[in-house]
């Protein structure tokens, strides 16, 4: 009972985070739609599709196995959905911020080559790695069986995505701010509603990357030692996740 409850306030989290941001882009950033002067609509793409790949799509396939109480091929299912959801919406969000430079540059796209001083914020090196974390443990899990998903790299790798993937959110979240700082759009010393509202949005990705964490540390229930919590259901010959006589779950 605990689990689901557990993974409703996940889903509560997530969601918040979502409104929070859209209430953000739509509110002080321009929204989605190009503009006539500038093209900070792409970099706004940028920021949802990448929050939607990590902050909803990985974190939910992260904890899915943990928190998920179905047979064992629909959480695989669910697993990979949430997996390639994310990879999809990774390559969107590149694209855009790709495009955003490109653009920003002021030289025809095909006459560009990204260079290295294209992405050279923290914030972009943390994102190459997150983005290099993910596609390895995407890369092991589907080179072994289910079993061996669940070694001890395969969870390094994904608590390492986490933690990267929260930092790469969070530095871009300020990197933004600071630029509308320095041009005059926000003067912390009035504590403006933006402020307060990107600070919360931040609290809340570090919320969440608490809560996944946790649930990999800390829950009793193990996805690398299922045989004790897995019976056979003998009607449709599937394995259905049930605690045991004994277990405490």
């Amino acid at each position: 009972m605990y689990r689901q409850c557990f993974y409703s306030w996940v889903q509560v989290l997530i969601l918040l985070i979502l409104v929070l941001s859209l209430w953000w882009i739509f509110g002080y950033l321009g929204g989605f739609i190009p503009g006539a002067t500038q093209l900070l609509w792409l970099l706004n793409w940028h920021q949802i599709l990448m929050l939607l790949a990590f902050a909803a799509c990985f974190a939910n396939a992260a904890i899915v196995f943990r928190m998920v109480e179905a047979p064992l091929t629909a959480q695989t299912t669910l697993h990979y959905v949430y997996q390639f959801l994310c990879l999809a919406l990774i390559v969107l969000g590149l694209t855009a911020v790709v495009t955003w430079k490109v653009l920003e540059s002021g030289v025809p796209e095909e006459e560009t080559s990204i260079s290295s001083n294209s992405f050279y914020t923290f914030h972009s090196w943390v994102g190459m790695f997150t983005i290099l974390a993910f596609l390895a443990q995407l890369v092991l899990s589907l080179s072994r069986d289910w079993k061996d998903q669940y070694s001890q790299m395969t969870i390094i790798l994904i608590v390492f995505t986490c933690v990267c993937a929260t930092v790469a959110m969070i530095t871009g979240i300020e990197d933004v701010v600071f630029y509308r700082y320095i041009d005059g759009l926000i003067s912390y010393s009035n504590y403006p509603l933006e402020g307060i509202l990107v600070n919360s949005l931040c609290i809340l990705l570090l919320l969440l990357l608490l809560l996944v964490t946790w649930v990999w540390f800390r829950v009793s229930y193990s996805a690398t030692d299922r045989s004790a919590y897995t019976e056979l259901d003998n009607t449709d010959n599937t394995h259905t996740v049930r605690p045991m006589k004994g277990v405490n779950v």
